[in-house]
C-alpha cells in the first residue's frame, strides 16, 4: 500500500461518509490501516532518514498511529442507532487530521 496508499485510503473513507453519512467505515478502517503494517511502513522510511529529519518524523509518526486509534474509536456506532450529524463532523475532523498527519510525513520522505 505505502504511505501514499493510506492518505487514499482516508480520502476515500471522508467520500464514503459524503455520501452515506451512515457507512460502517470500521472495517475499512481495520483493513487500509492495519496498526503494525501502518508503524512497519512507516518507521522502514523513517531508517532511511537521516537522523535530525528522524526527530521531526518521530513525532508525526506517533500522531499518525494515534489519529487511527481515535478514528477507531470516534466512528463506532451503536446498533440501531444513526449516526448523528456531530459525530459525523467528528469522524470527518479525525480523517482531516489523518490526512494532514500522512501529507506531513510525505513531505519529509520526499
Amino acid at each position: 500500500t505505502g504511505v501514499r496508499g493510506y492518505k487514499t485510503a482516508a480520502v476515500d473513507m471522508k467520500a464514503t461518509l459524503a455520501s452515506d453519512s451512515q457507512a460502517d467505515i470500521g472495517p475499512k478502517i481495520r483493513s487500509d490501516f492495519d496498526f503494525s503494517k501502518v508503524r512497519t511502513d512507516l518507521n522502514a522510511i523513517n531508517a532511511a532518514l537521516d537522523e535530525d529529519t528522524q526527530r521531526g518524523t518521530d513525532r508525526i509518526v506517533r500522531a499518525i498511529l494515534q489519529d487511527i486509534t481515535e478514528l477507531e474509536v470516534t466512528q463506532k456506532q451503536k446498533p440501531g442507532v444513526a449516526r448523528s450529524e456531530t459525530r459525523l463532523s467528528n469522524v470527518n475532523k479525525k480523517l482531516d487530521k489523518l490526512e494532514k498527519s500522512f501529507d506531513d510525513y510525505l513531505a519529509f520522505a520526499n
